[in-house]
């Protein structure tokens, strides 16, 4: 590791050391159970109780707590304010890609009166999934769908790994959508149930109006495969995109654009890469923040 690497790991450490004291209430347990198992020590598990109201279960593993980081500490989302044209009147979420619940639990606890629908295919993440949703009183809200969104329905193969972490991602023929070499001791592919996102629309108990959507790759064949009907009562969307071959985000934005949902911000880091935000309406000028 080169001299600038050290010292970017130190700096990103710092920070994260910082954010867990300013954002969780067990910050002392959490840092030395952290510590703990880079040495192989350790709990197996954790529970963040976040500044915020909800505590989270997750493996002890860096994979499996960096969401919570993302939308507890860096509000990578920006909901607080992605979510205050909502205020005081009921939201219908589609979180497509939940993970264990970070996103699910946050917009539960901003927005009281959200109902979110959670697709998430990975077994293990899945099942941490309920359980946080459960544990934070959540169920008459929250309803978790263990599928993942795609152009059919039936079933796909997924890269998985036991660990619940997020280094989990769809596979075409015999590879990942998006390649990447991380948890590769832990992964393995499994069988999981596909459908559609107009089966995910029809199956919600109202028409979604805020669609978030992180699934490594995914995003390409699920939203060109829907029809524009299930998008109608759409008004606001946030969303990774990723690099995958033979795909293009300025096609995807284009597609979007044209049913009438257009980018009102943008961050990417490089090329294939990013995280978007649109809504409703006349086209903005869209804030960037690109490499």
């Amino acid at each position: 590791m080169s001299v600038t690497s050290k010292v970017e790991k130190l700096r990103h450490e710092a920070k994260r050391v910082g954010q867990t004291t300013r954002t969780f209430d067990n910050w002392g347990l959490l840092l030395k159970e952290m510590a703990a198992a880079r040495v192989g020590r350790g709990s197996a598990e954790l529970t963040f109780r976040t500044k915020a109201g909800p505590r989270l279960t997750v493996p002890n593993v860096p994979g499996a707590r960096l969401p919570l980081y993302e939308q507890y500490a860096d509000d990578c989302y920006r909901l607080h304010e992605f979510l205050a044209p909502f205020r005081g009147r009921p939201l219908q979420v589609l979180d497509v890609g939940s993970h264990i619940g970070s996103f699910a639990t946050n917009v539960a606890a901003l927005h009281p009166t959200a109902w979110i629908e959670c697709y998430e295919p990975s077994p293990e993440s899945a099942r941490y999934l309920r359980r946080n949703v459960e544990q934070n009183g959540l169920a008459g809200r929250v309803r978790v769908h263990e599928y993942a969104l795609a152009d059919a329905e039936g079933s796909a193969l997924l890269d998985d790994n036991d660990g619940g972490s997020v280094h989990n991602g769809l596979m075409r023929s015999d590879r990942r959508l998006v390649d990447g070499t991380d948890a590769v001791h832990e992964r393995h592919a499994v069988a999981v149930r596909t459908t559609t996102f107009d089966s995910a629309v029809a199956a919600a108990p109202a028409p979604p109006q805020l669609v978030k959507m992180d699934c490594e790759g995914g995003e390409y064949a699920l939203v060109y495969a829907s029809s524009r009907a299930s998008w109608s009562a759409v008004t606001h969307v946030v969303m990774e995109y990723h690099p995958v071959e033979g795909e293009a985000w300025d096609k995807l934005r284009s597609w979007f654009a044209d049913i009438g949902l257009h980018v009102v911000r943008h961050e990417s880091d490089r090329p294939g890469l990013g995280t978007a935000w649109l809504t409703r309406g006349e086209a903005p000028a869209p804030h960037s923040k690109d490499a």
